[in-house]
């Protein structure tokens, strides 16, 4: 599934939280995208708080029929499609927000984990986003899959835990859950500059021997990493293209909470 950034701004965001807005309204679309493609939002003066699943855009120039689903008003919507155009009929785009998908992350992450250096103005495609992701144990040593939140994680844990009072396994039933955030393998091409150089030249020799000694020995730094930065973007959309995201991860740290068959508590919340 291909991902997209969007800036939003946080009333818009919270609205689509709070299932009042199923349209998110832009002046384009990504072309030749396959749905559904997941949305990742950047709430403007807060960081990547959420994502949703868009599973088709509607295109049309009916401001009242976006206005109903979108939540703002058809005069807001004509004057952002046409402006000072001069045209009173210019088509807006509607990404529709597949119901059930909107999530809202732990916390507010940094433009950067996106793998990017600034928010778009609109929107922009990005690599998979896992940043948010946590996962859950028992024993705060084995984990297994990822969840988009901890009251995600959580969920899951005490179903878990449902089946084992069913089902007691022979260690006896666990009475604490660890909840940690996810920290993905990335792989990179960067710094591997002056490995490229010395396997080009290691092929020079063979075929040039000695006239051969000197290739690419003046190569400057700047060169070098001029052609690492286009090595490393070559390989992450090579990385992108075929889904080689890797799937192993580490778990630094955890949240743990205490389960008893009833109340879920975390361990040092005073609250």
């Amino acid at each position: 599934m291909k991902t997209v950034l969007i800036s939003i701004k946080k009333k818009w965001w919270k609205k689509i939280l709070s299932r009042e807005k199923e349209l998110e309204i832009r002046k384009n679309r990504p072309k030749g995208i396959e749905y559904p493609f997941r949305v990742v939002c950047y709430v403007t003066g807060h960081g990547i708080m959420g994502a949703f699943t868009c599973d088709y855009i509607k295109k049309t120039n009916d401001y009242k029929e976006l206005s109903e689903r979108s939540g703002l008003e058809p005069g807001e919507l004509f004057e952002y499609a046409n402006g000072a155009n001069g045209k009173t009929d210019t088509c807006l785009y509607g990404w529709h927000v597949k119901e059930g998908t909107p999530v809202e992350f732990d916390q507010a992450f940094k433009i950067d984990t996106a793998g990017v250096a600034r928010p778009p103005q609109s929107w922009c495609y990005i690599q998979e986003y896992t940043a948010n992701l946590v996962a859950y144990s028992f024993d705060g040593e084995t984990y297994g899959a990822t969840y988009n939140n901890t009251k995600e994680a959580l969920k899951d844990a005490i179903a878990e835990f449902e089946e084992f009072k069913k089902y007691p396994p022979k260690r006896g039933i666990p009475n604490k859950i660890f909840v940690g955030q996810c920290e993905f393998y990335r792989p990179s091409l960067s710094n591997s500059g002056y490995d490229v150089i010395e396997a080009v030249q290691s092929q020079a020799q063979d075929e040039g021997g000695e006239w051969a000694d000197d290739y690419l020995d003046d190569a400057t730094k700047e060169q070098i990493e001029e052609l690492e930065n286009g090595l490393e973007a070559v390989f992450q959309d090579w990385i992108q293209k075929y889904n080689f995201y890797p799937n192993f991860y580490t778990i630094p740290a955890a949240d743990v909470y205490t389960y008893d068959g009833e109340q879920l508590i975390q361990e040092g919340d005073t609250k």
